[in-house]
């Protein structure tokens, strides 16, 4: 697929799985607005394509998810509450994520 239609598959779906090659496209294509290190799953982006907003995960499959989100406070709240998911990970909280959901 080409970054457009990674997007536009993304834009219409709750959540795609994305490959390495296709994650260096869209990366290359549209603007990173925040990137953190989780520290155990990778990197949590924010990303920029076209006005809209879309955050890139990986979980613990090793998957490289891609969703699309309503807006600027959609996406921070995302964000936000998988960070502090990690940070208690780390504390051994025993605590799950859906990554599918």
């Amino acid at each position: 697929m080409t970054f457009k239609e990674i997007f536009d598959k993304a834009s219409n779906s709750n959540y795609i799985i994305i490959n390495e090659t296709e994650l260096e496209s869209i990366l290359k294509n549209s603007k990173v607005l925040q990137e953190v290190d989780t520290h155990l799953s990778d990197f949590i982006r924010l990303l920029e394509f076209e006005n809209k907003l879309f955050v890139e995960e990986t979980n613990f499959k090793k998957e490289i998810m891609l969703r699309k989100m309503a807006d600027i406070n959609d996406a921070e709240k995302f964000i936000n509450d998988r960070l502090d998911y990690y940070e208690r990970k780390w504390d051994g909280c025993g605590c799950k994520i859906d990554f599918y959901e």
